[in-house]
């Protein structure tokens, strides 16, 4: 979201946000944190897998992140951070402690998982470490009975973490300075049937640049079918 009058973001988070308390920070990888949010007002939040969230994040700032987990029952959500670059939200991120206050705006947003697809459908993934929690969670809510499949680039230092969190997923160390060139070549080489649905998110590029392949001859899925979002792009502090 791009920057706004501090004025507006007093008044957004005053009326639309919910107050929550960190109640643990883990690192799992250099690049890769992640925080549990508890608060009565997260209870009974209506929530589908892929739902976001907003905080505030700067004085005139606000980043929207898509929970690893939400437990409406309880009241509480993980959120998967990713350290990358000296932006507003990863310095916000990376100054979260325990006990720490926050506002909750959300959770809303689109439904990810594509209508219509049968049990036992197959379901691609691809994107990078910015989409660990998104997929996660998406992953989750699938079930075992599907047929996963995928690939997730990530830096080589948060690549352990990123398996653990994506075990049916293939990971893959990024090429540094080429957002989605090691998703690409996966891609051609991996891909030759096309799936069911598709799920996309990173880098703006390399989502387009995947989705333009997988809706294309010879796999040609329609466009409705394959669900993508841009999370950032090189030179741009909006996404």
């Amino acid at each position: 979201m791009p920057r706004m009058p501090a004025v507006l973001a007093d008044s957004m988070t005053r009326w639309m946000g919910r107050p929550a308390t960190v109640t643990d920070v883990t690192q799992l990888s250099p690049g890769l944190l992640r925080v549990t949010f508890e608060g009565e007002a997260l209870r009974g939040r209506p929530w589908v897998p892929g739902c976001e969230v907003e905080f505030r994040v700067s004085e005139r700032e606000l980043r929207h992140y898509t929970p690893a987990a939400y437990d409406a029952e309880k009241g509480s959500m993980d959120v998967v951070f990713q350290l990358h670059g000296e932006g507003p939200g990863v310095a916000w991120a990376r100054g979260l402690g325990v006990g720490d206050q926050v506002l909750v705006l959300g959770p809303g947003g689109r439904p990810w998982l594509r209508p219509g697809t049968r049990p036992g459908s197959s379901h691609l993934f691809a994107g990078d470490a910015t989409a660990v929690g998104l997929f996660s969670v998406l992953i989750a809510a699938l079930g075992p009975a599907a047929t996963v499949t995928g690939a997730v680039e990530a830096p080589t230092a948060d690549v352990g973490a990123v398996k653990a969190m994506l075990p049916r997923l293939t990971v893959l160390p990024a090429v540094k300075g080429r957002p989605g060139e090691a998703l690409n070549h996966w891609l051609k080489e991996h891909v030759q049937v096309a799936p069911d649905a598709a799920y996309l998110a990173g880098n703006a590029h390399s989502v387009q640049r995947l989705r333009a392949r997988l809706c294309s001859a010879p796999l040609g899925m329609r466009r409705g079918d394959v669900a993508a979002k841009a999370f950032w792009a090189a030179g741009r502090t909006g996404l």
